[in-house]
């Protein structure tokens, strides 16, 4: 049974723990009672073994008295402890903004360098693929880090990201841009998504926006070149010549045929690997492509061009670097061995990418379905595919010569018209 509760003092009361002890007596707990607001109010102040004595509180309930009586400060315990929390929390957001505060000063002393590790590790890393990390690579190096990487993010300018986007330009004497613009769209529009995550990320100040906001992006017009079959056949005979005359690394020449074959992107044969090619299934299984995993339909020439390139053991890769056969084939140095193919083939304005425009339209002009055509090319959306699809105008050419025939037979036809009579009514 518990022990009843005393008055050991005017506004004092305490009752003694059944059991435990504090010392030699009895452990004991305190509260005060008073008068507040116009009701009686009890509140707790502790056990003895906690430090509270007789003495304590009646100094705790004369603090209360003396609030209630002047007006200041809290007139009950749980005011003091609400006042208390909320010291403390204005404390903490205090402390917190002060170290917020100092974390962005921190933050926007960083330079344009620091920028781009975290972008390397954050975007990068994680959303972009093939080409596009190539290229963000080499841009970085190439460009834009001489240029700004030194420089706080803060204080980049307009005028300085207007120097990079237009330092790939060409003039003709007249003073007209006549080249470039592709690579300065390219740089355009890295930069913009770079300084995007700097206002993100807290890098730069908000008021200073992004520095290309007032930039115009360079007008690049769609490339409508589009490889002929002849030219097709005349780049084929020069990787022939080139595996027969051992004139190339048979790793370059057999990308490129592969291409020619397949219509893959360039970037994901380069990091096609053996677990990929399904024999069974005559299909290459894609697993990272620009639009995630894909099936691929091959034919038995591809399943043969790739067997006759042969596994390396150690090397996972398909196509495997020439002077590492651990890694995928570099991607610059099948660029350059396309130029002096094509070169070669007497073929010019075209890149590695207008194989794959040349394979689409192909398809769309074999096939009247067009899924089968993005099963081909691992197209996921019909409008995507559409956009690789060129008019061809050996086509178009034939297609005018029939219509302008049909149009000279009408006009020379004579009218055959048939006299309808209507019987005429018995009287």
């Amino acid at each position: 049974m518990a022990s009843p509760w005393i008055t050991v003092a005017p506004g004092i009361r305490a009752r003694d723990h059944d059991t435990r002890k504090h010392g030699v007596k009895l452990d004991r707990y305190f509260t005060v009672r008073f008068s507040a607001g116009g009701r009686q109010i009890e509140e707790a102040l502790g056990w003895a073994s906690e430090g509270w004595t007789l003495k304590r509180a009646q100094e705790e309930l004369g603090k209360l008295r003396e609030a209630q009586r002047t007006g200041e400060g809290p007139a009950t315990l749980r005011e003091r402890a609400e006042k208390k929390r909320a010291d403390e929390d204005v404390v903490r957001r205090e402390t917190s903004r002060a170290a917020e505060a100092l974390a962005q000063l921190e933050r926007q002393e960083k330079t344009v360098t620091e920028l781009w590790e975290r972008y390397l590790a954050e975007v990068v890393a994680v959303e972009n693929r093939g080409r596009t990390v190539v290229d963000k690579h080499r841009i970085w190096s190439k460009r834009i880090q001489p240029a700004i990487g030194a420089l706080k993010i803060k204080d980049i300018t307009e005028a300085d990201v207007v120097a990079l986007v237009h330092a790939p330009f060409k003039f003709d004497k007249a003073g007209q841009v006549v080249g470039g613009k592709a690579e300065a769209a390219n740089i355009y529009r890295f930069l913009h998504h770079l300084f995007v995550k700097a206002n993100a990320w807290g890098l730069r100040p908000q008021e200073l926006g992004n520095p290309l906001q007032n930039v115009h992006e360079p007008k690049v017009k769609r490339r409508e070149r589009l490889l002929t079959g002849s030219e097709i056949g005349a780049l084929m005979r020069v990787l022939d010549e080139a595996v027969t005359e051992d004139s190339e690394h048979v790793q370059v020449s057999g990308v490129i045929r592969a291409a020619i074959l397949t219509g893959a992107r360039i970037t994901e044969l380069l990091t096609l690997r053996w677990d990929a090619v399904r024999r069974e299934d005559m299909e290459l299984n894609l697993a990272d492509t620009k639009t995630g995993f894909s099936r691929r339909p091959m034919s038995g020439e591809t399943l043969n061009l790739l067997d006759s390139l042969g596994q390396m053991p150690g090397s996972a890769f398909v196509f495997r670097g020439i002077e590492d056969p651990t890694k995928p084939l570099d991607y610059y140095y099948v660029n350059k061995a396309f130029g002096r193919f094509t070169a070669a083939a007497g073929i010019s304005g075209v890149s590695l990418h207008t194989i794959r425009h040349w394979f689409a339209t192909m398809t769309a002009n074999s096939v009247s379905n067009p899924r089968v055509g993005m099963a081909l090319t691992g197209h996921k959306s019909h409008q995507a595919y559409m956009t690789y699809i060129h008019g061809d105008k050996e086509q178009a050419r034939a297609l005018a010569d029939q219509l302008a025939a049909l149009s000279r037979g009408l006009g020379q036809a004579q009218p055959k018209v048939i006299e309808i009579t209507h019987a005429k009514k018995k009287a």
